[in-house]
Formats: structure tokens, sequence, C-alpha cells
């Protein structure tokens, strides 16, 4: 049966008809669907009336596509094989096309030229040189759009509008709606719809019976486009609000982990300054005993008789038991252990005093409740060390201590004589919590590790330190205790 003679129109008739401005004229029109079986009744559409009025018509489709368009025709009497033997109708594979028009996934010119355009020319003459009205359906663009190319897809329509400005046909692309699901795939669709003379929504939309139905659902389009847009811009902030608190919280990690480089530095340095001055201490004085008490005995063995050396030898050994003792006990009081701070504190005081013959005071609490063994420890080596500055480095001759257990905390206080601070080095303390060297770094560093802070004032006539630290309310014990 020819398809010339088929009286198509009556047959296409029960099937509601979609706008379409392609049919009888030269025009490059996109179609945009969510269901193969919209696209396929419209594409029948559009080809059925061409090769029912005698015209050609070539379809560059998926197998799929190509398969079902034929069954569609089928149904409405037309048959496609005809149309093939008469010339008039051309199906290609899409892929294999587009694998013919492009370099490098990029469709090039000539080969376009030469390919679809020596195939529009051939399919346009008809017989006895009249020409032959084109209707053409492509998928390619729809295959590089899938493939991640839109550029290529919009340079491949826009190649299909050169030809048109020499060869007369109807051209009608196609796309899948679920395509472009992305924010930036809305200013791509428009790119693509420039390239068009007309646009043919997705079936949610041409499928509705009147315009007063179509402006509503524009409306309604337009509400659904407007919400998105601001939640678009509420994440936006969302994100930005997020991307600052992570720049705030590596900026934070970055210093932490600055502090605790620099914490660590400072306690090897305080390590190796107790190194050092232990090691003072055992050279300048248990190292002279015991040089002396060796130069004693090797005398003894000589002359047995002299009985002074004997009495020496045995003073020296006192002396030794005694240094070690001293040095054990500044390592850490046993009486600390037994009976508080307030003990301890008032055993190295005195030594030291004896020692450094410096005149100094001691004002402590004596009373059963202990502290906790951190609390403690931390107090009296921050008076260890204040009172070697005190020695050391202030010139003074007098120094006061005192300790103080108030409501919720414990303080212990140093005031000297001495010349005072230099500005500069009290102006770094207070900014830094360091000043030149690692007492009143060490005495900073052990008040915060337990939550408490230090107080420093110097003047010419004298300076004052004050270490608070607190202490939690269930901590404190009665001496004897867990003893």
């Amino acid at each position: 049966m020819s398809i010339a003679n088929t009286p198509i129109s009556g047959t296409l008739s029960s099937a509601p008809q979609t706008p379409c401005v392609d049919h009888n004229h030269s025009a490059h029109v996109v179609q945009f669907y969510g269901d193969d079986g919209f696209l396929l009744d419209e594409l029948s559409r559009f080809i059925g009336p061409a090769l029912g009025a005698g015209e050609a018509a070539v379809v560059i489709a998926t197998k799929e596509h190509r398969d079902g368009l034929c069954r569609r025709l089928q149904m409405w009497g037309l048959d496609p094989n005809w149309a093939v033997a008469q010339g008039r109708y051309i199906a290609l594979d899409a892929a294999e096309t587009l694998s013919k028009i492009t370099v490098g996934g990029w469709p090039d010119a000539a080969r376009f030229a030469e390919v679809v355009g020596g195939l529009i020319a051939t399919i346009a003459a008809g017989p006895g040189g009249e020409p032959r009205r084109v209707a053409a359906f492509g998928e390619m663009v729809a295959l590089l759009w899938g493939d991640g190319k839109p550029d290529a897809a919009i340079r491949l329509e826009q190649l299909w509008n050169d030809l048109a400005r020499s060869h007369r046909f109807s051209l009608r692309c196609a796309y899948p709606i679920s395509s472009f699901y992305r924010e930036e795939h809305g200013e791509l669709l428009l790119k693509i719809c420039a390239e068009h003379s007309n646009v043919i929504p997705g079936e949610s939309y041409t499928a509705l019976a009147n315009e007063d139905e179509r402006l509503r659902t524009i409306a309604h389009l337009q509400h659904k486009a407007k919400a998105l847009e601001t939640e678009i811009v509420e994440r936006q902030q969302v994100e930005d609000k997020l991307r600052r608190s992570q720049a705030e919280l590596e900026s934070l990690v970055e210093q932490r982990t600055a502090a605790l480089r620099q914490l660590s530095s400072r306690l090897l340095s305080l390590q190796d300054s107790e190194r050092r001055r232990i090691a003072r201490e055992l050279h300048d004085s248990l190292g002279q005993y015991l040089v002396a008490l060796k130069l004693n005995v090797d005398m003894l063995r000589r002359s047995p008789e002299r009985g002074e050396l004997w009495s020496q030898s045995e003073e020296l050994m006192e002396r030794c038991i005694a240094e070690v003792r001293t040095l054990s006990y500044l390592l850490h009081p046993p009486t600390m252990d037994a009976v508080g701070i307030a003990s301890a504190a008032r055993w190295y005081v005195e030594g030291f005093g004896l020692r450094s013959g410096l005149k100094l005071t001691l004002d402590a609490p004596d009373d059963p409740v202990r502290l906790p063994d951190a609390i403690e420890l931390a107090l009296f080596r921050v008076l260890q060390e204040a009172l070697t500055n005190v020695h050391r480095h202030s010139g003074a001759s007098a120094a006061d201590v005192v300790i103080r257990r108030t409501a919720g905390q414990v303080t212990l206080e140093v005031r000297d004589n001495g010349r005072g601070l230099e500005q500069d080095i009290l102006n770094r303390f207070r900014e830094t919590g360091a000043g030149t060297g690692v007492g009143l770094m060490s005495m900073n560093e052990r008040a915060r590790e337990l939550g408490g802070k230090i107080q420093l004032e110097s003047t010419s006539s004298g300076t004052f330190v004050k270490i608070t630290i607190p202490v939690p309310p269930d901590c404190a014990r009665v001496r004897g205790e867990n003893s």
C-alpha cells in the first residue's frame, strides 16, 4: 500500500493534537519529554503527516525510539518500509551517525555538512528533480548532553541551524527532561531553547485541556520556582556559614596545635633546667664531700693510726647523707604526703633561708583539711620556683610567703623587697604568660593546668607574685585519710 495514497488525516484525528508549528514550514523545534510514550506519540504526529502527504522524513534516533515510531506508524495504517523503498524515509542510528560527524567528541562542521547535509539533499530530491519537503528528527544532541557534553550539544544545534540556511527541512530535536536535574542546568536549558524557533514542553503541560489550566499551571510553576530559588539561597547561606565555621575550627585547631607545640617546648626547657639544677647541687655539695671523703680514705689506708681523719671522714659522711636527704626532699618532700602543703612549705622555707641567707617568713594555715595531691604539688613547685627567682634575680634581702585557703580556692603569695622586674619583662609576661626565662613561664603553666591564674606586680621596691587555684568543694580530705 502506498503511503502517498493513504488517507491518514482521519486516522490521526483520533489522537489529541499538540500545537505544532513545524509541519507546514521550516522550523527548528525542541521537545522535552518525561515519558518515552509521549515522545513517540508526538513524533508520530510529526513524521506521519509528512509521509502521508508524500513528503520525505529523516529520523536519527536510538533503536528503541526508531522501533517504537515504526510500530505507531503501522498502527495508524502507514507502512514505513514502502516509504523507504520510495526513497522518502531514512532511519539511522543516533550513536553511529554521531561518531561520523564528531572529532574528539566535538561536532565537526565539515563532516556534519557532508554526512547530514548530503543526506538531506539526497532525500529532498523528488522524482523528476522536483524538490520534496523534509521532516527531520534527531537525538544526537541528547546523546551529547547525556555524555556530559552540553557545549557540544549546543554546537550541534548551531550546525543544524547553519544547514537550514542552504536546505529546506523542518527539524525536531528531543531531550529527556530528567537530564536537567541540577541548578546549573537551568542556564544551559535556556541556551538550548535559544537555538530553536519553538519549544514543546513536557507532557505534564501539553496534556492540559485548555488555556485556563495552562495559565494556572504556569502560575504554580512560577511559585515552585520562586520557592526553590529561596531554598537555594537559604541553603547557600547555610553552606557559607558551615564553611566559615569550618575555617574557624581549622584556625582554632592550628592555634591549639601551636600552643601544644609551645607547651611541649616549654616542658622540655623546664626539664632541662631542673636537671641542670640537680646536677649543680650534686657537683657543688655532694660531689665535693665525696671527693674529700675519698682523699681521707686514701690517707687512712696509708696511715691508719691518724685518728683525726676518722672523725673528719665521719663528718663528711654525715654531710653526704644530709645532702642526699635534702635533694630528695627538694624533688618531693615526704612531709607533704604525710601532713600536706603547709608542713612541706615550712620545711622548705626554713631550709632555703639557711642556704640562701634570705630572711623569709611564712604564714600558712595549720588545719587538718588537705587539698588534692595535684594542687599541693603545684603549690610546692611554684613556691620553689618563686623563691629561687627571688634569690637569683631580685637582689632582695627578705621575702614573705603567704598561703591562704578561702571558699572554693587556694592562694600562694610571695612578696620580696628586691629591685623589681624591668618593664618590658613585665609587659611580655602579661601579654604572653612568659618572661625571659623558664621560671615565670613554669609558674604560669602549673596554674593554668589546674584552671588557675597568676598575678604579677613589680616596682622598684619589690615584686609580688600571687597564684590562685580553684578547689572543687568535694576534693578536700581530712588529714590521715587515704594514707
